[in-house]
């Protein structure tokens, strides 16, 4: 049996050290993955992929005075916001999508990247985190690394910046990336040596047989979370019909590092 090592020494002190938690960018995240990636990557200062969840400052609330005001310093609040068409976006159905989130404190660094995504992808992933922070921070403050699954997918550009950012972070997509109310702007760094330590990634594959972008130090057997769906054929229906991503209850499923492929 595998030795398995679960990445705590360097999150103690930050609240429960929560297994590190897998978007899969595959799966009709393309749009958040390359927002998250972008804040992750491409921004300077970048936020890295190490997050603090602190329960909207301690409220619990998303529409807490702290939620609401991290919100607004996104850029995600008021609204109608740019992503609205009463905002003057000219694609309907399109949600603000914040890079940190405001459920954590690293958001109260200001900066925050916004892009324009799609409204039922920014929903699963806002109920996906949820659901992560009850399943495996207990609903408490924790400190968890998010992992970016299938970076290299179909429609996911920024999550390839983690290894060229001057190439590959080029703010050109048709809903580009908004930072303190401006288009973010292209970085000059064009080798990953050079990021900041917080941004530098590697590619890893999974026990599942996933690849998947996690921090560059990360050790061979780490247990990682991926969000699956409970009920496969539930998801099916809300996506063949357009319905509400509520209706899908995700549980997390262990995963494994198993090989360092760059």
């Amino acid at each position: 049996m595998l030795f398995k090592t679960l990445v705590v020494t360097s999150l103690i002190g930050s609240g429960i050290a929560a297994p590190g938690m897998i978007f899969n960018c595959a799966d009709n995240m393309q749009d958040v993955c390359n927002n998250m990636c972008w804040g992750a990557y491409c921004t300077k200062p970048s936020f890295g992929a190490t997050l603090k969840y602190d329960r909207y400052g301690g409220t619990g609330k998303r529409d807490s005075d702290i939620g609401k005001a991290r919100q607004r310093s996104a850029g995600c609040l008021p609204r109608p916001n740019r992503c609205s068409t009463d905002g003057g976006n000219p694609r309907a159905g399109e949600n603000c999508d914040e890079y940190p989130f405001a459920s954590t404190s690293d958001a109260d660094k200001g900066g925050q990247v916004t892009k324009c995504v799609i409204s039922r992808h920014n929903s699963r992933q806002g109920r996906i985190i949820q659901q992560y922070y009850g399943s495996s921070c207990n609903s408490q403050p924790c400190t968890f690394i998010i992992g970016f699954g299938n970076p290299a997918a179909a429609g996911v550009q920024y999550c390839q910046a983690y290894s060229n950012p001057h190439g590959k972070c080029i703010n050109n997509q048709i809903a580009k990336i908004y930072k303190n109310g401006a288009p973010d702007v292209r970085p000059t760094t064009k080798k990953r040596s050079e990021l900041e330590p917080v941004a530098q990634s590697a590619l890893f594959r999974m026990s599942s047989g996933m690849e998947v972008l996690l921090p560059i130090d990360t050790l061979l057997n780490t247990t990682f979370v991926h969000p699956t769906a409970r009920n496969s054929t539930m998801k099916a229906w809300v996506e063949d019909n357009d319905e509400d991503e509520d209706h899908i209850d995700w549980m997390f499923v262990e995963d494994f590092v198993a090989t360092k492929l760059d």
